[in-house]
């Protein structure tokens, strides 16, 4: 386990961060709207997968003190 330790204005960003990437990088185009990505998000397997690893991901900043 690692400890890290975030500002909230950091941990924020980060979650920025990721959204972004899962939006522009890793979903199609036919999955995006008005900047959510409908399930599951992408028709190349790779990167279905990496965008349920960023929403895990995601998940546990939201549950860590502060998180937003």
């Amino acid at each position: 386990m690692i400890t890290l330790t975030f500002t909230p204005d950091e941990l924020n960003l980060l979650k920025e961060a990721l959204d972004s990437h899962i939006y522009w990088q890793l979903s199609d185009e036919h999955y995006r709207h008005s900047g959510f990505v409908y399930d599951p998000g992408s028709d190349d397997a790779e990167h279905a997968a990496e965008i349920q690893a960023c929403e895990r991901l995601d998940q546990k900043l939201t549950l860590a003190p502060n998180g937003r």
